[in-house]
């Protein structure tokens, strides 16, 4: 067992692959979601709506307004004045005797030729007292017109008009009817029973004024904005660095193999030397299975399987110095690869791979450039469990490897390859099992995945090697 494997399965440093693929898949929607968002016309609108309801010019309103009231204005002012001038003695007692009938009757009395002959009598006897008119004796003209004076004196309308004349009421009417009070009264009468008037107090009781205005609108908007789920979304990243793998990294190839059939705009079923040289697959010397051309690539729309059959076949093989042989086989197997279509010099390539290695076979996922060597291996299975780089030198094959043997069977794991050009790091579910940082390769790369026979299977067959899905990321463009 790789010491690194019981290491980080002892002490747990191993993720779970369904917490580490869940947590990328929802990662991967809230940034879709965020991008969508941020370049729409609902985010052009939050944002205005945003920087509205924030400044202080906004702010000031509403405060303004929802302090806004009735109390404390110039029209409160402007009531409480008139209600003190309404209940003011004076203006009261004036408008009494403006309305009493009794001051009819004076102006009535006033004008009329009753009294200006009983003012012109009394001019003509206060001239002589009344000892000198009695004296004339009562024939005399000086005496009638005495007893005449008398007569009117006596008279209920004159009593009437020199009683009221001296009454306090009387006197308090001919003060205030020119008075300061009475103008301002009717100055705040006049004020108050405007419709602008009215309007405005009705504006400032009402409690609701600041709701009713388009600001409000505005808010309410903005309140129900963020309460959607692209807005809530948007707010939990804006200032977040989790997507910086995202914005860092174009994915340039994703297969999850859930169409129910190979996609041959991605694949091909032939090695990339045995495409170009044969146009049909071949096998190395050693190998004992041939490749079929497909027949043993398996897709039912949840996973890729690569099946090694126990079933005898012919097919071609390398022998020096003959060339390509026909020759039969025992077993088949298949191969894939992007050579036709895909090549890649730098980049992160991950698979989810299930752990099922077999003694007898060779499962493996790889990147190979226009010589076979060197092979970096995402993860190799079967008679050697590793995951490294394999180079030929003149001494045989140089190998780099980690070794994976510990991982359990069975179970999906997602290997990692970060390929830059200093360094290559694998990784298996987060975990760094190998880094090498010489004799990297510069070159473009294609991705293949094979299963070898490399001897006689002591078990049943078929044999499945299964990939779940595969991506590569390239640096993002600018």
């Amino acid at each position: 067992m790789s010491f690194k494997i019981f290491f980080a399965s002892t002490f747990g440093l191993i993720k779970s692959t369904a917490k580490i693929e869940n947590a990328h898949e929802a990662l991967l929607a809230d940034y879709k979601m965020f991008c969508e968002f941020e370049k729409s016309n609902e985010h052009k609108e939050y944002h205005e709506l945003e920087v509205l309801v924030n400044s202080p010019t906004f702010k000031q309103l509403k405060s303004e307004l929802k302090h806004l009231t009735l109390k404390g204005s110039k029209e409160e002012a402007q009531l409480k004045e008139l209600g003190k001038l309404k209940r003011n003695k004076r203006l009261n007692q004036f408008f009494t005797v403006e309305k009493s009938e009794d001051l009819k009757r004076f102006i009535k009395i006033s004008s009329s030729p009753a009294l200006a002959h009983y003012k012109e009598i009394k001019a003509a006897v206060e001239v002589h007292s009344y000892s000198a008119i009695k004296k004339k004796g009562k024939e005399s003209k000086e005496y009638q017109l005495y007893e005449e004076f008398e007569k009117l004196k006596r008279s209920e309308d004159i009593q009437f008009f020199k009683h009221f004349r001296s009454s306090t009421a009387y006197r308090n009417y001919e003060l205030m009817g020119d008075s300061p009070e009475r103008k301002r009264l009717e100055e705040l009468q006049k004020i108050t029973t405007t419709d602008e008037f009215k309007a405005r107090v009705t504006y400032l009781e009402d409690k609701q004024k600041w709701e009713k205005t388009d600001e409000s609108s505005k808010e309410k908007r903005f309140a129900a904005m963020q309460k959607m789920p692209q807005v809530i979304n948007f707010l939990k990243y804006k200032h977040s660095h989790a997507f910086d793998f995202f914005r860092k990294w174009d994915l340039v190839f994703e297969d999850r193999f859930d169409s129910g059939k190979l996609d041959n705009q991605k694949w091909i079923t032939q090695s990339h030397w045995a495409s170009k040289a044969l146009g049909q697959n071949f096998s190395q010397v050693g190998d004992l299975h041939a490749f079929s051309d497909g027949k043993n690539i398996i897709t039912d729309g949840k996973s890729l399987k690569i099946e090694v059959r126990k079933e005898k076949t012919k097919g071609m093989q390398w022998r020096i110095p003959f060339g390509f042989v026909e020759q039969e086989f025992d077993y088949t197997s298949g191969i894939v690869s992007t050579s036709e279509l895909e090549w890649w010099k730098h980049g992160i390539l991950e698979a989810k791979v299930r752990y099922a290695p077999s003694i007898h076979l060779v499962d493996a996922v790889y990147l190979l450039g226009e010589e076979s060597s060197p092979q970096i291996n995402l993860v190799e299975m079967g008679v050697k469990n590793r995951l490294g780089i394999l180079a030929k030198s003149d001494a045989g094959i140089h190998e780099e490897c980690e070794s994976i043997s510990g991982l359990k069977t069975g179970e999906f794991y997602i290997f990692r390859l970060e390929w830059t050009a200093h360094s290559l790091v694998w990784k298996i579910n987060e975990r760094v099992m190998l880094t090498i940082n010489q004799n990297v390769p510069a070159f473009k790369m294609q991705l293949n995945a094979a299963s070898i026979v490399v001897s006689e299977p002591s078990y049943s067959l078929p044999h499945q090697f299964e990939i779940d899905w595969v991506r590569f990321y390239q640096p993002a463009k600018d």
